[in-house]
């Protein structure tokens, strides 16, 4: 049988990342995918992802871990992905998930936009996570602050890492979490 895959996203700085391992750490059986990995992989060709002329790059980063998600998944993995995504490609993976036989949850962690831009900047270089200055973190908190049906979806991230992952956790196994595609 498939295990579920859970979606974490949100603006830079929300604490995806963090979270997202908390998370993982709790089943018995887990994967962690982060999407900027898959965006470190890029040697020639790269487009920065949140330029227009990026479509391209982000689908197919998108679909290259939806497939590797629903792979672990189909293998009694549950997956945790955390990443940029949105309530449009959280649907499509949906679908993919769908005709797989795999549950797709998607949250969206959101603390106030002043935390955001503390988290971002206290990146230290290296860390494989991106820095993002305080322009592109503003940009990426206004994409997730108006989600429509997905205002459900979306758990406060202002407390500590434990305290979120503890109320992310308790959202995905109360199902408020799952798409409906």
């Amino acid at each position: 049988m498939a295990a579920p895959i859970l979606v974490v996203s949100g603006p830079s700085g929300a604490g995806k990342t963090t979270v997202a391992r908390l998370v993982a750490a709790s089943f018995e059986k887990s994967v962690h995918i982060k999407i900027d990995d898959y965006l470190c992989w890029i040697v020639n060709g790269w487009v920065d992802p949140w330029l227009p002329e990026a479509t391209s790059q982000n689908e197919v980063v998108g679909v290259s871990v939806a497939a590797s998600a629903t792979q672990f998944a189909r293998g009694g993995y549950t997956v945790v992905v955390d990443g940029h995504l949105f309530p449009t490609g959280a649907e499509g993976m949906a679908r993919m998930c769908r005709g797989r036989g795999i549950a797709l949850h998607f949250v969206v962690l959101r603390p106030d936009l002043e935390t955001c831009e503390a988290r971002a900047a206290e990146r230290e270089p290296g860390t494989g996570r991106f820095r993002a200055d305080a322009d592109l973190v503003r940009g990426s908190y206004s994409r997730f602050t108006r989600l429509g049906v997905y205002e459900s979806n979306v758990v406060d991230a202002s407390s500590s890492p434990p305290e979120i992952a503890a109320a992310l956790l308790t959202a995905f196994r109360s199902g408020r979490l799952a798409v409906q595609a």
